[in-house]
């Protein structure tokens, strides 16, 4: 069995990763490629499709060159991406306009007219989320009212997952996992809700096929697999969305387990056997990559990005080491000398749902130091991740650890103040590709080499991951730094900074 391998599509905000395991979950040879989404000054976020393209086949045939072996050993192509973009397509699949991306913020005068007419509360307890410009349905009627011969000649609204498997399969297929994100399926029933595609005016012809997770959705086509170097009639797992395979991933695969995944965004995430809804619509509920099962979710749309950010325009830093930059943050003290970070860079999703919350670096004086804006930026990250710990915790019933992933979990010292603001035991495995590790699971899964998920997860992690524990000297600080940031956020949104006080966590 050990001559057979896995290849793994990763389609995040910022980057595309093509990973070949082998079929014990190993990683073998891997390839990236780097892009950016362009930020408007607007609000608008815009992708052409074709970078996603040619990253596709950019990665594939540098992994399957490296690997220089017999394609049929390459068993199966699975894929993950990012979720609530949205790309308009002819019938041939040529892409008609840019992705319009999750960050996107176009639609908020939709999104507010929307909260007007519907019954808010019964759409997020059908479908899990709220209506916000971050999902799926805003944007699709800002094309409808804003482009309208856009919208007329549009075969389908892909996201970006479906818009690779068409690549690859010629089919137009999505998982539960993607449509979740769309305001249009029915989280309990995993269908495509007639009542509310008619209520919001959509189409359903635009809408894909919808499938399991986990589901194989068609072959490579021939002349596709002729240019990647794959062998014809490879079977494409559609694995499901990113955030719901980093929680495969991170052995989120039973109650008490919690994730917490920075990559541009962050994503605070915890397995359920069934649909959990908060009173007050703070967290999300969202189909697993796991068929027929759910996550809890709580989201940060800016986290890794803002200290990308800062690290080239504060420490010009060409190479993005991050070498300067982490050693400046690890000298600043627990608390950053006072500077407080709320990571708003393009609004917040929870626990607040924001979408015109700004980002703030407050209490500077003419003893801060970059370090400490450093510090700051990913304290401020941990403690909007802890609020939303806290939340799903109440909503679960306990939190027993919490398993990391993401490029900024790299640095201990980030590791260390997230166990410390979450006074939970960190964890993090040695595979951080904890997207593209869910999609090999989800896949080997499928394909019949494991039985399990937990079985595939314990074949991929021989090694025991890397523990933070809990220092109680700084946990209160911790506390205090929480309280002061959700105050600041109050104070800074013209709120009733009272209601801080009386409301519950």
């Amino acid at each position: 069995m050990d001559d057979k391998y896995i290849l793994t599509i990763d389609v995040g905000t910022s980057s595309m990763r093509s990973i070949l395991y082998d079929i014990n979950g190993h990683k073998k040879y891997t390839s990236s490629r780097l892009y950016n989404p362009t930020f408007y000054e607007n609000g608008f976020v815009e992708q052409d499709p074709r970078d996603f393209k040619v990253a596709l086949y950019e990665t594939i045939i540098e992994v399957m060159g490296k690997y220089n072996g017999d394609p049929k050993r390459v068993v199966g192509v699975s894929v993950t991406s990012q979720r609530a973009s949205v790309i308009p397509v002819d019938v041939n699949g040529k892409p008609l306009y840019n992705a319009i991306m999750w960050q996107d913020k176009r639609s908020y005068a939709i999104s507010q007219r929307m909260k007007e007419e519907f019954d808010i509360k019964k759409i997020y307890l059908k479908t899990g989320i709220k209506i916000d410009p971050y999902f799926v349905v805003p944007k699709i009627l800002w094309i409808k009212e804003n482009e309208p011969e856009l919208y007329c000649v549009t075969y389908k609204m892909l996201g970006i997952q479906d818009y690779i498997i068409y690549l690859l399969t010629g089919r137009y297929v999505t998982d539960h996992s993607q449509a979740c994100r769309t305001l249009l399926m029915d989280l309990s029933s995993f269908k495509w809700d007639d009542e509310l595609i008619e209520q919001f005016g959509i189409d359903k012809s635009l809408l894909c096929d919808l499938v399991k997770p986990g589901s194989i959705v068609g072959d490579v086509l021939p002349e596709v697999a002729e240019q990647l170097k794959l062998a014809s009639g490879t079977p494409v797992i559609i694995a499901g969305g990113d955030q719901q395979c980093a929680a495969l991933g991170l052995n989120v695969l039973e109650p008490g387990r919690v994730e917490a995944n920075t990559g541009t965004g962050s994503f605070v995430i915890a397995y359920s056997d069934k649909p959990v809804f908060d009173s007050r619509m703070r967290t999300l509920c969202s189909a697993s990559a796991i068929p027929g099962k759910w996550i809890v979710e709580a989201g940060l749309l800016t986290s890794g990005t803002i200290y990308r950010w800062f690290n080239s325009e504060f420490f010009d830093d060409e190479l993005n080491s991050y070498e300067k930059i982490n050693e400046a943050a690890a000298n600043s003290p627990v608390g950053a000398n006072g500077v407080v970070v709320l990571p708003h860079f393009k609004g917040s999703a929870a626990p607040y749902w924001n979408p015109l919350s700004k980002g703030m670096i407050y209490n500077l004086n003419l003893n801060t130091t970059k370090g400490d804006i450093a510090r700051a930026i990913l304290e401020g990250i941990v403690l909007e991740n802890a609020q939303n710990i806290d939340i799903i915790a109440s909503l679960i019933g306990r939190v027993d650890a919490v398993s990391v992933a993401g490029g900024l979990t790299n640095f201990d010292t980030y590791n260390q103040i997230q166990a410390d603001a979450y006074n939970k035991r960190v964890e993090k495995y040695k595979n951080s590709e904890a997207s593209s590790l869910g999609a090999f699971m989800s896949a080997a899964v499928t394909l019949g080499y494991f039985k399990s998920y937990k079985e595939a997860f314990e074949s991929a992690n021989v090694e025991k991951p890397v523990t933070y524990h809990v220092q109680a000297k700084n946990v209160m600080k911790y506390m205090k730094l929480k309280k002061r940031k959700k105050i600041l956020y109050y104070a800074l949104n013209e709120m009733d900074v009272f209601r801080f006080f009386t409301e519950p966590i």
